[in-house]
Protein backbone atom coordinates (compact mmCIF):
# COMPACT_ATOMS: atom_id res chain seq x y z
CA UNK A 1 0.00 0.00 0.00
CA UNK A 2 2.97 2.44 0.83
CA UNK A 3 4.64 1.65 -2.72
CA UNK A 4 0.93 2.37 -4.15
CA UNK A 5 0.62 5.69 -2.18
CA UNK A 6 3.95 6.78 -3.19
CA UNK A 7 3.20 5.94 -6.76
CA UNK A 8 -0.34 8.21 -7.03
CA UNK A 9 2.04 11.23 -4.90
CA UNK A 10 4.22 11.13 -8.17
CA UNK A 11 7.53 10.59 -5.99
CA UNK A 12 6.68 13.68 -4.03
CA UNK A 13 7.10 12.31 -0.61
CA UNK A 14 8.93 8.67 0.67
CA UNK A 15 7.15 6.86 2.97
CA UNK A 16 9.84 4.05 4.01
CA UNK A 17 12.38 6.49 6.26
CA UNK A 18 9.15 7.31 8.14
CA UNK A 19 7.77 3.69 8.42
CA UNK A 20 11.16 2.72 9.65
CA UNK A 21 11.66 5.71 12.05
CA UNK A 22 8.38 4.42 13.54
CA UNK A 23 9.66 0.91 13.69
CA UNK A 24 13.07 1.94 15.35
CA UNK A 25 10.98 4.31 17.94
CA UNK A 26 8.82 1.28 19.25
CA UNK A 27 11.98 -0.90 19.28
CA UNK A 28 13.57 1.40 21.67
CA UNK A 29 10.30 1.21 23.66
CA UNK A 30 10.10 -2.59 23.98
CA UNK A 31 14.10 -2.99 24.27
CA UNK A 32 13.23 -0.57 27.41
CA UNK A 33 11.23 -3.20 29.12
CA UNK A 34 14.10 -5.79 28.15
CA UNK A 35 16.53 -3.66 30.17
CA UNK A 36 14.25 -4.32 33.70
CA UNK A 37 15.85 -7.63 33.83
CA UNK A 38 19.06 -6.44 35.10
CA UNK A 39 17.99 -3.19 36.78
CA UNK A 40 15.39 -5.48 39.02
CA UNK A 41 18.08 -7.92 39.80
CA UNK A 42 20.51 -5.15 40.79
CA UNK A 43 17.56 -3.50 42.84
CA UNK A 44 16.11 -6.75 44.21
CA UNK A 45 19.82 -7.87 45.69
CA UNK A 46 20.69 -4.28 46.85
CA UNK A 47 23.45 -3.90 44.33
CA UNK A 48 24.50 -0.92 42.45
CA UNK A 49 21.84 -0.39 40.01
CA UNK A 50 22.08 3.37 38.85
CA UNK A 51 23.59 2.59 35.20
CA UNK A 52 20.71 0.27 34.30
CA UNK A 53 18.30 2.50 35.64
CA UNK A 54 19.72 5.02 33.48
CA UNK A 55 19.57 3.31 30.43
CA UNK A 56 16.13 1.81 31.01
CA UNK A 57 14.91 5.98 31.10
CA UNK A 58 17.41 6.65 28.59
CA UNK A 59 16.00 4.14 26.01
CA UNK A 60 12.80 5.21 26.69
CA UNK A 61 12.90 8.42 26.63
CA UNK A 62 14.89 8.05 23.08
CA UNK A 63 12.08 5.66 21.58
CA UNK A 64 9.65 8.52 22.93
CA UNK A 65 11.35 10.37 21.24
CA UNK A 66 12.28 9.14 17.65
CA UNK A 67 8.20 8.37 17.63
CA UNK A 68 7.61 12.07 18.40
CA UNK A 69 9.56 13.00 15.50
CA UNK A 70 8.10 10.77 13.44
CA UNK A 71 4.82 11.67 14.35
CA UNK A 72 5.80 15.23 13.51
CA UNK A 73 6.50 14.79 9.77
CA UNK A 74 4.00 12.08 9.23
CA UNK A 75 1.00 14.63 10.18
CA UNK A 76 3.22 17.02 7.29
CA UNK A 77 3.53 14.57 4.60
CA UNK A 78 -0.69 14.10 5.42
CA UNK A 79 -1.18 18.10 5.09
CA UNK A 80 1.59 18.40 2.77
CA UNK A 81 2.21 15.63 0.71
CA UNK A 82 -0.88 13.49 0.70
CA UNK A 83 -3.44 16.55 0.72
CA UNK A 84 -1.75 18.82 -1.51
CA UNK A 85 0.81 16.48 -3.93
CA UNK A 86 -2.20 14.12 -4.34
CA UNK A 87 -4.59 16.52 -4.94
CA UNK A 88 -2.03 18.44 -7.42
CA UNK A 89 -1.21 14.98 -9.21
CA UNK A 90 -5.05 14.46 -9.27
CA UNK A 91 -4.94 17.83 -11.23
CA UNK A 92 -2.07 17.42 -13.43
CA UNK A 93 -3.33 14.29 -14.43
CA UNK A 94 -6.93 15.22 -15.09
CA UNK A 95 -5.48 17.67 -17.63
CA UNK A 96 -3.93 15.37 -19.59
CA UNK A 97 -7.19 12.91 -20.11
CA UNK A 98 -9.02 13.58 -23.36
CA UNK A 99 -12.08 15.69 -23.18
CA UNK A 100 -14.23 12.79 -24.22
CA UNK A 101 -13.52 10.81 -20.68
CA UNK A 102 -15.09 13.46 -18.90
CA UNK A 103 -19.34 12.74 -18.38
CA UNK A 104 -21.24 13.04 -15.24
CA UNK A 105 -19.97 9.50 -13.69
CA UNK A 106 -16.37 10.60 -13.68
CA UNK A 107 -16.81 14.04 -12.83
CA UNK A 108 -18.33 12.93 -9.50
CA UNK A 109 -15.44 10.26 -9.29
CA UNK A 110 -12.77 12.84 -9.33
CA UNK A 111 -14.71 15.09 -7.08
CA UNK A 112 -14.97 11.90 -4.80
CA UNK A 113 -11.43 11.37 -5.13
CA UNK A 114 -10.44 14.92 -5.06
CA UNK A 115 -12.41 15.19 -1.17
CA UNK A 116 -13.47 12.24 0.68
CA UNK A 117 -10.42 10.32 -0.79
CA UNK A 118 -7.51 11.95 0.03
CA UNK A 119 -9.26 12.86 3.31
CA UNK A 120 -9.50 8.61 3.97
CA UNK A 121 -5.82 8.85 2.55
CA UNK A 122 -4.16 11.39 4.89
CA UNK A 123 -4.94 9.11 7.76
CA UNK A 124 -2.39 6.82 6.49
CA UNK A 125 0.71 8.64 7.06
CA UNK A 126 -0.41 10.50 10.19
CA UNK A 127 -2.14 7.57 12.35
CA UNK A 128 -2.37 4.30 10.61
CA UNK A 129 1.21 3.83 9.08
CA UNK A 130 2.75 5.48 12.25
CA UNK A 131 0.83 3.45 15.00
CA UNK A 132 1.01 0.08 13.27
CA UNK A 133 4.99 0.27 12.74
CA UNK A 134 5.89 1.42 16.50
CA UNK A 135 3.58 -1.22 17.57
CA UNK A 136 5.48 -3.77 15.16
CA UNK A 137 8.80 -2.37 16.10
CA UNK A 138 7.61 -2.51 19.91
CA UNK A 139 6.18 -6.42 20.03
CA UNK A 140 9.31 -7.39 17.85
CA UNK A 141 11.99 -6.22 20.15
CA UNK A 142 9.49 -7.99 23.08
CA UNK A 143 9.24 -11.15 21.31
CA UNK A 144 13.10 -11.09 20.63
CA UNK A 145 13.28 -10.53 24.63
CA UNK A 146 11.63 -12.59 25.62
CA UNK A 147 12.84 -15.73 23.69
CA UNK A 148 16.51 -14.27 24.79
CA UNK A 149 15.48 -14.37 28.57
CA UNK A 150 13.71 -18.01 28.51
CA UNK A 151 13.14 -19.27 25.40
CA UNK A 152 9.99 -21.30 26.77
CA UNK A 153 7.81 -17.85 27.71
CA UNK A 154 9.02 -16.37 24.83
CA UNK A 155 7.59 -19.53 22.47
CA UNK A 156 4.63 -19.49 24.32
CA UNK A 157 3.95 -15.61 23.55
CA UNK A 158 4.84 -15.90 19.55
CA UNK A 159 3.10 -19.19 19.22
CA UNK A 160 -0.54 -16.95 19.88
CA UNK A 161 1.10 -14.84 16.70
CA UNK A 162 -0.31 -17.97 14.79
CA UNK A 163 -4.22 -17.91 15.51
CA UNK A 164 -4.29 -14.40 16.03
CA UNK A 165 -2.50 -13.82 12.20
CA UNK A 166 -5.71 -16.28 11.29
CA UNK A 167 -8.33 -14.77 13.03
CA UNK A 168 -6.91 -11.12 11.29
CA UNK A 169 -7.34 -12.41 7.72
CA UNK A 170 -10.85 -13.40 8.54
CA UNK A 171 -11.56 -10.12 10.00
CA UNK A 172 -10.17 -8.42 6.44
CA UNK A 173 -12.08 -10.59 4.68
CA UNK A 174 -15.73 -9.83 6.54
CA UNK A 175 -14.60 -6.38 6.50
CA UNK A 176 -13.63 -6.54 2.45
CA UNK A 177 -16.98 -7.95 1.63
CA UNK A 178 -19.02 -5.84 3.63
CA UNK A 179 -17.39 -2.71 3.15
CA UNK A 180 -18.78 -1.92 -0.60
CA UNK A 181 -22.53 -3.61 0.19
CA UNK A 182 -22.06 -0.59 3.23
CA UNK A 183 -20.76 1.97 0.63
CA UNK A 184 -23.07 1.35 -1.95
CA UNK A 185 -26.06 2.05 0.48
CA UNK A 186 -24.89 5.20 2.07
CA UNK A 187 -24.49 6.91 -1.41
CA UNK A 188 -28.42 5.24 -2.26
CA UNK A 189 -29.15 6.77 1.32
CA UNK A 190 -27.27 10.52 -0.10
CA UNK A 191 -28.92 10.87 -3.37
CA UNK A 192 -32.52 9.68 -1.96
CA UNK A 193 -31.98 12.42 0.76
CA UNK A 194 -30.69 14.68 -1.74
CA UNK A 195 -33.93 14.31 -4.21
CA UNK A 196 -35.97 14.60 -0.63
CA UNK A 197 -35.06 17.79 0.10
CA UNK A 198 -34.48 19.22 -3.68
CA UNK A 199 -38.27 17.67 -4.93
CA UNK A 200 -40.25 18.66 -1.59
CA UNK A 201 -42.62 20.71 -4.01
CA UNK A 202 -43.42 18.11 -6.19
CA UNK A 203 -43.90 14.94 -3.54
CA UNK A 204 -46.51 17.67 -1.51
CA UNK A 205 -48.28 18.56 -4.52
CA UNK A 206 -48.50 14.68 -5.41
CA UNK A 207 -49.13 13.27 -2.02
CA UNK A 208 -45.90 11.22 -2.27
CA UNK A 209 -44.99 11.49 1.07
CA UNK A 210 -46.81 9.22 3.13
CA UNK A 211 -46.08 6.42 5.85
CA UNK A 212 -45.64 6.47 9.72
CA UNK A 213 -47.07 9.32 11.37
CA UNK A 214 -44.48 11.91 13.29
CA UNK A 215 -44.73 13.07 16.40
CA UNK A 216 -46.11 16.60 15.58
CA UNK A 217 -48.95 15.47 13.35
CA UNK A 218 -47.35 16.28 10.05
CA UNK A 219 -46.64 14.35 6.68
CA UNK A 220 -44.68 11.12 7.40
CA UNK A 221 -41.68 10.28 5.40
CA UNK A 222 -41.39 9.20 1.78
CA UNK A 223 -40.97 5.12 0.84
CA UNK A 224 -38.02 5.50 -1.57
CA UNK A 225 -36.43 7.63 1.28
CA UNK A 226 -37.96 5.11 3.75
CA UNK A 227 -36.37 2.22 1.92
CA UNK A 228 -32.90 3.67 1.55
CA UNK A 229 -32.85 4.56 5.24
CA UNK A 230 -33.58 0.76 5.68
CA UNK A 231 -31.20 -0.58 3.56
CA UNK A 232 -28.36 1.73 5.48
CA UNK A 233 -29.39 -0.07 8.61
CA UNK A 234 -29.32 -3.35 7.42
CA UNK A 235 -26.10 -2.95 5.49
CA UNK A 236 -24.31 -1.80 8.74
CA UNK A 237 -25.75 -4.44 10.81
CA UNK A 238 -24.37 -7.13 8.60
CA UNK A 239 -21.08 -5.57 8.22
CA UNK A 240 -20.92 -5.42 12.11
CA UNK A 241 -22.65 -8.96 12.54
CA UNK A 242 -19.77 -10.30 9.69
CA UNK A 243 -16.79 -8.53 11.87
CA UNK A 244 -17.99 -9.80 15.12
CA UNK A 245 -16.74 -13.12 15.35
CA UNK A 246 -13.66 -12.68 13.38
CA UNK A 247 -12.75 -9.16 15.94
CA UNK A 248 -13.64 -11.70 18.87
CA UNK A 249 -11.49 -14.29 17.94
CA UNK A 250 -8.59 -12.21 17.27
CA UNK A 251 -8.97 -10.37 20.51
CA UNK A 252 -9.38 -14.34 22.66
CA UNK A 253 -5.94 -15.59 20.52
CA UNK A 254 -4.24 -12.82 21.44
CA UNK A 255 -5.07 -13.07 25.09
CA UNK A 256 -4.96 -16.68 25.07
CA UNK A 257 -1.12 -16.20 24.43
CA UNK A 258 -0.63 -13.65 27.61
CA UNK A 259 -2.31 -16.31 29.61
CA UNK A 260 -0.34 -19.19 28.65
CA UNK A 261 2.90 -17.00 28.64
CA UNK A 262 2.44 -15.85 32.07
CA UNK A 263 1.10 -19.61 33.26
CA UNK A 264 4.98 -21.16 31.72
CA UNK A 265 6.59 -17.71 33.92
CA UNK A 266 4.58 -18.69 37.09
CA UNK A 267 5.38 -22.58 36.88
CA UNK A 268 9.06 -21.63 35.98
CA UNK A 269 9.53 -19.23 38.99
CA UNK A 270 8.01 -21.90 41.43
CA UNK A 271 10.31 -24.76 39.99
CA UNK A 272 12.96 -22.27 40.72
CA UNK A 273 14.13 -21.91 36.83
CA UNK A 274 12.92 -18.09 36.68
CA UNK A 275 14.18 -15.73 39.61
CA UNK A 276 11.69 -12.43 40.29
CA UNK A 277 13.45 -10.06 38.48
CA UNK A 278 13.02 -11.96 35.27
CA UNK A 279 9.18 -13.04 35.69
CA UNK A 280 8.55 -9.45 36.49
CA UNK A 281 9.94 -7.87 33.25
CA UNK A 282 8.56 -11.12 31.78
CA UNK A 283 5.11 -10.34 32.90
CA UNK A 284 5.35 -7.37 32.37
CA UNK A 285 6.92 -7.87 28.70
CA UNK A 286 3.80 -10.25 27.92
CA UNK A 287 1.29 -7.51 28.99
CA UNK A 288 2.93 -5.03 26.79
CA UNK A 289 3.59 -7.74 24.01
CA UNK A 290 -0.27 -8.20 23.91
CA UNK A 291 -1.61 -4.13 23.64
CA UNK A 292 -0.02 -3.57 20.42
CA UNK A 293 -0.90 -7.06 19.09
CA UNK A 294 -4.50 -6.17 19.83
CA UNK A 295 -4.70 -3.13 18.54
CA UNK A 296 -4.22 -3.89 14.65
CA UNK A 297 -7.85 -5.26 14.76
CA UNK A 298 -9.31 -1.65 14.50
CA UNK A 299 -6.51 -0.64 12.00
CA UNK A 300 -8.39 -3.29 9.83
CA UNK A 301 -11.08 -1.55 8.35
CA UNK A 302 -9.61 1.84 8.77
CA UNK A 303 -7.04 -0.05 6.37
CA UNK A 304 -9.54 -1.10 3.78
CA UNK A 305 -10.78 2.76 3.29
CA UNK A 306 -7.77 3.59 2.38
CA UNK A 307 -7.08 0.53 0.11
CA UNK A 308 -10.80 1.26 -1.65
CA UNK A 309 -9.93 5.30 -2.16
CA UNK A 310 -6.38 4.21 -3.43
CA UNK A 311 -8.10 2.23 -6.14
CA UNK A 312 -10.57 4.74 -7.39
CA UNK A 313 -7.97 7.62 -7.42
CA UNK A 314 -4.87 4.57 -9.39
CA UNK A 315 -8.29 4.20 -11.76
CA UNK A 316 -8.02 7.99 -12.75
CA UNK A 317 -4.04 8.32 -12.69
CA UNK A 318 -3.83 5.30 -14.60
CA UNK A 319 -6.69 6.14 -16.90
CA UNK A 320 -5.28 6.59 -20.86
CA UNK A 321 -4.11 9.91 -21.60
CA UNK A 322 -4.14 11.52 -24.90
CA UNK A 323 -0.53 11.25 -26.73
CA UNK A 324 1.13 14.16 -27.29
CA UNK A 325 3.67 15.36 -29.68
CA UNK A 326 6.70 16.83 -28.12
CA UNK A 327 5.88 19.57 -30.59
CA UNK A 328 2.69 20.65 -32.72
CA UNK A 329 2.98 20.51 -36.19
CA UNK A 330 2.64 23.10 -38.49
CA UNK A 331 -1.22 24.92 -39.92
CA UNK A 332 -1.49 26.10 -43.32
CA UNK A 333 -3.52 29.04 -43.54
CA UNK A 334 -6.01 29.01 -46.25
CA UNK A 335 -5.34 31.96 -49.04
CA UNK A 336 -8.03 34.12 -47.82
CA UNK A 337 -7.25 33.51 -43.85
CA UNK A 338 -8.38 31.22 -41.36
CA UNK A 339 -8.25 27.19 -41.68
CA UNK A 340 -9.70 24.39 -43.10
CA UNK A 341 -10.91 21.41 -41.08
CA UNK A 342 -11.84 18.07 -42.60
CA UNK A 343 -12.57 14.97 -41.64
CA UNK A 344 -10.88 12.18 -43.59
CA UNK A 345 -12.30 8.35 -43.73
CA UNK A 346 -13.30 8.44 -40.73
CA UNK A 347 -14.12 5.64 -38.39
CA UNK A 348 -15.32 5.95 -34.74
CA UNK A 349 -16.58 4.45 -31.52
CA UNK A 350 -17.29 4.91 -28.10
CA UNK A 351 -17.56 1.02 -27.76
CA UNK A 352 -15.05 -1.27 -28.86
CA UNK A 353 -16.77 -3.24 -31.70
CA UNK A 354 -19.65 -0.12 -31.77
CA UNK A 355 -18.86 2.52 -34.35
CA UNK A 356 -20.75 5.39 -34.07
CA UNK A 357 -19.39 7.31 -37.12
CA UNK A 358 -18.69 4.97 -40.63
CA UNK A 359 -16.15 5.82 -43.45
CA UNK A 360 -16.98 9.33 -42.98
CA UNK A 361 -15.30 12.61 -45.28
CA UNK A 362 -16.18 15.78 -44.75
CA UNK A 363 -14.60 19.12 -46.01
CA UNK A 364 -15.39 22.32 -43.95
CA UNK A 365 -13.54 25.69 -45.99
CA UNK A 366 -12.18 28.39 -43.98
CA UNK A 367 -14.34 31.03 -43.05
CA UNK A 368 -17.51 29.17 -44.61
CA UNK A 369 -20.89 27.92 -42.39
CA UNK A 370 -21.36 24.31 -42.71
CA UNK A 371 -24.64 23.14 -40.49
CA UNK A 372 -24.92 19.53 -39.96
CA UNK A 373 -28.32 18.59 -39.67
CA UNK A 374 -29.63 14.65 -39.20
CA UNK A 375 -31.80 12.45 -36.77
CA UNK A 376 -30.63 12.14 -33.13
CA UNK A 377 -27.77 9.72 -32.87
CA UNK A 378 -26.95 10.31 -36.34
CA UNK A 379 -23.47 11.57 -34.97
CA UNK A 380 -23.58 15.42 -35.34
CA UNK A 381 -22.73 16.18 -31.75
CA UNK A 382 -19.75 13.32 -32.50
CA UNK A 383 -18.22 14.94 -35.16
CA UNK A 384 -17.81 18.39 -33.25
CA UNK A 385 -15.96 16.52 -30.76
CA UNK A 386 -13.62 14.93 -33.15
CA UNK A 387 -12.75 18.10 -34.59
CA UNK A 388 -11.92 19.51 -30.85
CA UNK A 389 -9.98 16.00 -30.21
CA UNK A 390 -12.52 15.09 -27.13
CA UNK A 391 -11.54 11.57 -28.63
CA UNK A 392 -8.97 9.89 -31.13
CA UNK A 393 -10.11 8.77 -34.25
CA UNK A 394 -10.49 4.66 -34.85
CA UNK A 395 -9.52 5.10 -38.51
CA UNK A 396 -9.01 7.87 -40.85
CA UNK A 397 -7.60 11.21 -39.62
CA UNK A 398 -9.20 14.34 -38.70
CA UNK A 399 -7.44 17.81 -40.54
CA UNK A 400 -7.04 21.67 -39.03
CA UNK A 401 -5.24 23.89 -41.12
CA UNK A 402 -3.37 20.75 -43.19
CA UNK A 403 -2.45 19.02 -39.80
CA UNK A 404 -3.72 16.22 -38.25
CA UNK A 405 -5.03 17.18 -34.67
CA UNK A 406 -3.20 14.47 -32.99
CA UNK A 407 0.26 16.10 -34.38
CA UNK A 408 -1.32 19.49 -32.54
CA UNK A 409 -0.23 19.79 -29.09
CA UNK A 410 -3.57 20.35 -26.92
CA UNK A 411 -2.81 23.78 -26.08
CA UNK A 412 -2.08 24.78 -29.60
CA UNK A 413 -5.34 22.82 -30.87
CA UNK A 414 -7.31 24.30 -28.14
CA UNK A 415 -6.05 28.00 -28.82
CA UNK A 416 -7.43 27.23 -33.08
CA UNK A 417 -10.81 26.18 -31.85
CA UNK A 418 -13.78 27.75 -29.67
CA UNK A 419 -16.87 25.83 -28.54
CA UNK A 420 -20.29 26.80 -27.53
CA UNK A 421 -22.67 24.09 -26.72
CA UNK A 422 -26.36 24.42 -25.40
CA UNK A 423 -25.47 23.43 -21.69
CA UNK A 424 -23.14 26.50 -20.35
CA UNK A 425 -21.46 25.90 -17.32
CA UNK A 426 -20.31 29.25 -15.06
CA UNK A 427 -17.98 28.96 -12.52
CA UNK A 428 -19.24 30.31 -9.05
CA UNK A 429 -17.43 33.62 -9.66
CA UNK A 430 -17.98 37.26 -11.03
CA UNK A 431 -19.21 37.51 -14.53
CA UNK A 432 -16.07 39.24 -14.94
CA UNK A 433 -13.59 36.18 -14.14
CA UNK A 434 -16.42 34.06 -15.97
CA UNK A 435 -15.82 35.70 -19.54
CA UNK A 436 -12.01 36.12 -18.78
CA UNK A 437 -11.74 32.43 -19.06
CA UNK A 438 -11.78 32.71 -22.95
CA UNK A 439 -8.35 34.36 -22.44
CA UNK A 440 -6.76 34.59 -19.29
CA UNK A 441 -4.41 37.42 -19.86
CA UNK A 442 -6.75 39.78 -21.42
CA UNK A 443 -7.28 43.08 -20.42
CA UNK A 444 -10.47 45.07 -19.02
CA UNK A 445 -10.99 46.75 -22.16
CA UNK A 446 -10.45 43.57 -24.08
CA UNK A 447 -12.98 42.04 -21.75
CA UNK A 448 -15.51 44.66 -22.18
CA UNK A 449 -15.62 44.82 -25.87
CA UNK A 450 -16.05 41.04 -26.03
CA UNK A 451 -19.19 41.57 -23.80
CA UNK A 452 -20.17 44.56 -26.27
CA UNK A 453 -20.16 42.04 -29.41
CA UNK A 454 -21.66 39.32 -27.62
CA UNK A 455 -24.86 41.89 -26.32
CA UNK A 456 -23.52 40.95 -22.88
CA UNK A 457 -22.94 44.56 -21.19
CA UNK A 458 -26.67 45.29 -21.37
CA UNK A 459 -27.16 42.09 -19.11
CA UNK A 460 -24.29 43.60 -16.36
CA UNK A 461 -25.78 47.05 -15.99
CA UNK A 462 -29.14 45.18 -14.72
CA UNK A 463 -27.00 43.00 -12.23
CA UNK A 464 -26.34 44.43 -8.75
CA UNK A 465 -22.96 44.32 -8.40
CA UNK A 466 -22.26 44.96 -12.46
CA UNK A 467 -19.27 43.03 -13.46
CA UNK A 468 -18.33 42.32 -9.47
CA UNK A 469 -21.69 39.96 -9.80
CA UNK A 470 -21.31 36.77 -8.92
CA UNK A 471 -23.33 33.92 -10.66
CA UNK A 472 -23.56 31.51 -8.40
CA UNK A 473 -22.74 27.94 -8.91
CA UNK A 474 -23.18 26.70 -12.86
CA UNK A 475 -24.38 30.42 -13.43
CA UNK A 476 -27.30 29.54 -11.52
CA UNK A 477 -28.66 33.32 -10.65
CA UNK A 478 -28.48 34.23 -14.70
CA UNK A 479 -31.12 33.03 -17.20
CA UNK A 480 -30.10 30.29 -20.12
CA UNK A 481 -30.12 33.31 -22.67
CA UNK A 482 -27.80 35.20 -20.42
CA UNK A 483 -25.58 32.02 -19.43
CA UNK A 484 -25.38 31.52 -23.52
CA UNK A 485 -23.96 35.04 -24.08
CA UNK A 486 -21.34 34.74 -21.45
CA UNK A 487 -20.43 31.63 -23.56
CA UNK A 488 -20.43 34.08 -26.60
CA UNK A 489 -18.59 36.52 -25.19
CA UNK A 490 -15.92 34.41 -23.90
CA UNK A 491 -15.50 33.08 -27.45
CA UNK A 492 -14.90 36.24 -28.93
CA UNK A 493 -12.16 36.96 -26.00
CA UNK A 494 -10.68 33.88 -27.28
CA UNK A 495 -11.16 34.68 -31.34
CA UNK A 496 -9.95 31.47 -32.48
CA UNK A 497 -10.23 30.71 -36.30
CA UNK A 498 -12.45 27.30 -35.61
CA UNK A 499 -16.13 27.87 -34.31
CA UNK A 500 -18.03 24.65 -33.20
CA UNK A 501 -21.25 25.20 -32.26
CA UNK A 502 -24.35 23.20 -31.05
CA UNK A 503 -27.04 25.24 -31.89
CA UNK A 504 -27.91 27.15 -28.65
CA UNK A 505 -31.01 29.13 -29.35
CA UNK A 506 -33.41 25.93 -29.55
CA UNK A 507 -34.33 26.13 -26.43
CA UNK A 508 -34.33 29.66 -25.65
CA UNK A 509 -37.50 31.89 -25.29
CA UNK A 510 -38.22 34.56 -28.23
CA UNK A 511 -36.55 37.67 -26.95
CA UNK A 512 -33.27 35.33 -25.53
CA UNK A 513 -33.05 33.95 -29.26
CA UNK A 514 -33.18 36.87 -31.26
CA UNK A 515 -30.23 38.55 -28.94
CA UNK A 516 -28.31 35.48 -28.85
CA UNK A 517 -28.62 34.95 -32.51
CA UNK A 518 -27.32 37.91 -33.78
CA UNK A 519 -23.93 37.41 -31.16
CA UNK A 520 -23.64 34.03 -32.70
CA UNK A 521 -24.26 35.87 -36.26
CA UNK A 522 -21.40 38.43 -35.18
CA UNK A 523 -19.04 35.42 -33.80
CA UNK A 524 -19.32 33.56 -37.08
CA UNK A 525 -17.78 35.95 -39.11
CA UNK A 526 -14.89 34.96 -41.12
CA UNK A 527 -14.51 32.02 -39.06
CA UNK A 528 -14.70 28.48 -40.12
CA UNK A 529 -18.34 27.46 -38.11
CA UNK A 530 -19.86 23.79 -37.81
CA UNK A 531 -22.96 24.28 -36.39
CA UNK A 532 -25.27 21.43 -35.35
CA UNK A 533 -28.86 22.97 -36.41
CA UNK A 534 -31.72 22.79 -35.17
CA UNK A 535 -33.93 25.54 -36.98
CA UNK A 536 -34.47 25.90 -40.22
CA UNK A 537 -33.53 29.75 -40.06
CA UNK A 538 -30.13 28.58 -39.57
CA UNK A 539 -30.25 25.97 -41.91
CA UNK A 540 -30.72 28.32 -44.76
CA UNK A 541 -28.25 30.99 -43.84
CA UNK A 542 -25.83 28.31 -43.85
CA UNK A 543 -23.30 28.12 -46.53
CA UNK A 544 -23.08 24.34 -47.09
CA UNK A 545 -25.37 21.72 -45.61
CA UNK A 546 -24.01 18.22 -44.25
CA UNK A 547 -26.67 15.46 -43.79
CA UNK A 548 -25.83 12.49 -41.64
CA UNK A 549 -27.48 9.45 -40.94
CA UNK A 550 -26.86 6.62 -38.70
CA UNK A 551 -23.01 7.66 -38.76
CA UNK A 552 -22.77 8.28 -42.46
CA UNK A 553 -22.67 10.91 -44.79
CA UNK A 554 -26.02 10.94 -46.94
CA UNK A 555 -25.29 14.37 -48.79
CA UNK A 556 -23.46 17.74 -49.06
CA UNK A 557 -24.72 20.62 -50.58
CA UNK A 558 -26.79 23.75 -50.11
CA UNK A 559 -30.41 24.00 -49.29
CA UNK A 560 -31.65 24.22 -52.81
CA UNK A 561 -29.40 20.95 -53.80
CA UNK A 562 -30.08 18.58 -51.02
CA UNK A 563 -33.99 19.69 -51.02
CA UNK A 564 -34.45 19.01 -54.71
CA UNK A 565 -32.76 15.59 -54.43
CA UNK A 566 -34.73 14.16 -51.99
CA UNK A 567 -34.48 11.94 -49.21
CA UNK A 568 -33.73 12.40 -45.53
CA UNK A 569 -32.82 15.99 -45.94
CA UNK A 570 -36.59 17.22 -48.03
CA UNK A 571 -38.04 14.61 -45.27
CA UNK A 572 -36.60 17.05 -42.36
CA UNK A 573 -37.18 19.63 -44.33
CA UNK A 574 -40.89 19.02 -44.33
CA UNK A 575 -41.53 17.85 -41.00
CA UNK A 576 -39.67 21.23 -39.19
CA UNK A 577 -41.59 23.35 -41.39
CA UNK A 578 -44.77 21.45 -40.20
CA UNK A 579 -44.16 22.27 -36.63
CA UNK A 580 -43.01 26.10 -36.99
CA UNK A 581 -46.60 26.18 -38.73
CA UNK A 582 -48.25 24.29 -36.12
CA UNK A 583 -46.33 27.20 -33.48
CA UNK A 584 -47.43 29.85 -35.62
CA UNK A 585 -51.22 28.36 -35.51
CA UNK A 586 -51.22 27.76 -32.21
CA UNK A 587 -49.84 31.29 -31.36
CA UNK A 588 -51.95 32.83 -33.54
CA UNK A 589 -55.50 31.02 -31.48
Amino acid sequence: MIRRLQHCLGGSSNLVPLVVAHVLGGALQGTSLALLVPFLRRFLTGEPYDRWLVAVIATALLGLAVSAVASVRSYAVACYDVCGSLVRSLGHRVQQLPLGWFTSSTSARVATAVSRDTSNLSHLPSIAIPQIASMSGSASAIGVASLVLEWRVGAALLLALAPSWLCLRWLRRAVRGEYAASQDAATELGARLLEFSRLQDVLRATGAVRGRALPDGGATTWEPLEAALGEDSAAGRRARHAQGPAGQGFHAAVEAGVIVSLAVALRLLLGGTLDPAAFTALALMAVRFAEPIGMLAYYVDPLHQSDVALERIEAIMDAPALPEPERSAALRTAPGGGVDVELDHVDFGYVDGRDVLHDVSLTFPAGSVTALVGPSGSGKSTVTRLVARFWDVRAGAVHLGGADVRDLRTADLMAQVSMVFQDVYLFDTTIEENVRIGRAGATDEEVRAAADRAGLSEVVERLPDRWATRVGEGGCSLSGGERQRVAIARAFLKDSPVLLLDEVTSALDGVSESGVTRAMEELGRGRTVLVIAHRLSTIRRADRIAVLVDGSVEAVGTHDELYAAGGTYRTFWDDQSSVDRWRLGGAQD
